[in-house]
């Protein structure tokens, strides 16, 4: 299977390694030449778009109709199934967030795809991302509730991380990366189904937890607001 992977260098980055996984991949940044852009649409068979939303319209104006029967993964933020049949009348459209979207070897890929996708090119999808990490196929309401509650927890964990890490009296940098690698084991146990690695914690006071319980109520129930536009 032929794949492009376009603009997935600030949005969907881990998708960038099926390049090296598949030896009929390319990778295409955007802005782009507009001819490169019309003979790889023509000659994929399968396209992931990693662009912003401003530039998503532009795209889909250049090359919709090079794409019939094809599927096309949107990575786009707040770009909606509904509005990526308008903007792909032609082809099979999905929706993908990647988690942590960093350059990295092994990520979560969470899918919601339209009614056009059979079982067949489900699994297909499924198998061309087996390499990069695992995926998980969830409906467009699960995704966006997903989405809120991921960014909601990234937020909590990085100003928990800066304010133990103003505490700790440890120099900054070596408390991070100490305490990304504790994460780390935290993550991958948890992914396996493993005890994590660590003594069972000491409770928190009452009063503590209530504290924290109230702090994370309000971070789920007014998320972090997405960024601008044009920023990646």
């Amino acid at each position: 299977m032929k794949l492009l992977v376009l603009g997935c260098e600030h949005r969907g980055r881990p998708l960038e390694n099926l390049c090296r996984l598949y030896h009929e991949a390319r990778a295409l940044p955007y802005p782009c030449d507009s001819e490169e852009l019309h003979q790889l649409a023509k000659w994929c068979d399968l396209i992931f778009i990693g662009s912003e939303r401003n530039h998503a319209y532009a795209i889909a104006d250049e090359i919709w109709h090079l794409l019939r029967g094809r599927p096309v993964i949107s990575l786009t933020e707040n770009l909606p199934i509904r509005e990526l049949r308008d903007l792909y009348p032609l082809s099979k459209v999905s929706r993908c967030s990647v988690y942590p979207d960093i350059r990295t070897e092994k990520a979560l890929f969470l899918l919601s795809l339209d009614n056009t996708f059979s079982h067949s090119d489900a699994a297909t999808l499924k198998e061309l991302l087996q390499g990069l990490g695992d995926s998980l196929l969830v409906g467009e309401e699960l995704l966006e509730s997903l989405r809120s509650c991921i960014e909601a927890s990234q937020g909590a964990i990085k100003e928990l991380l800066s304010l133990l890490g103003e505490s700790s009296g440890h120099d900054r940098d070596l408390f991070e990366y100490v305490i990304g690698w504790v994460l780390y084991g935290t993550g991958l146990a948890t992914i396996k189904g493993l005890e994590p690695p660590f003594q069972e914690p000491k409770k928190f006071s009452q009063e503590v937890r209530g504290l924290l319980r109230r702090a994370l109520k309000d971070l789920f129930s007014n998320p972090l607001p997405s960024k601008p536009l044009n920023e990646s």
